[in-house]
């Protein structure tokens, strides 16, 4: 499989990319986290040392909190989002419920 190009990439080969389709969560936001500067791929690793890697890259990004909470509230199942693997996120989603349950 080839090498996905960044999307700040092809902002630069096809003009500056200033907005995303956004959904009823809305999405804007994603353009300004630092996965933009890698490919999709980085985020959707096959082993634990690519999971490290992304997190990583979402340590000190400016929407790692929005992010994780969509990745949460959308149930996305796979890949790294806000610095959380799946595993994490199924973690923070069951404490959760458990939060809600014993209020």
């Amino acid at each position: 499989m080839g090498k996905k190009t960044p999307l700040r990439e092809l902002s630069g080969q096809f003009g500056r990319i200033t907005h995303v389709n956004s959904d009823v969560n809305g999405t804007e936001w994603m353009l300004a986290g630092n996965c933009q500067d890698y490919s999709p791929s980085t985020f959707f690793p096959s082993d634990g040392v690519g999971v490290d890697a992304a997190r990583a890259i979402c340590q000190d990004c400016p929407v790692k909190d929005r992010c994780r909470e969509y990745a949460l509230a959308e149930r996305i199942e796979h890949g790294v989002w806000g610095g959380c693997s799946e595993r994490e996120r199924r973690r923070i989603l069951k404490r959760r419920k458990l939060e809600t349950i014993s209020a």
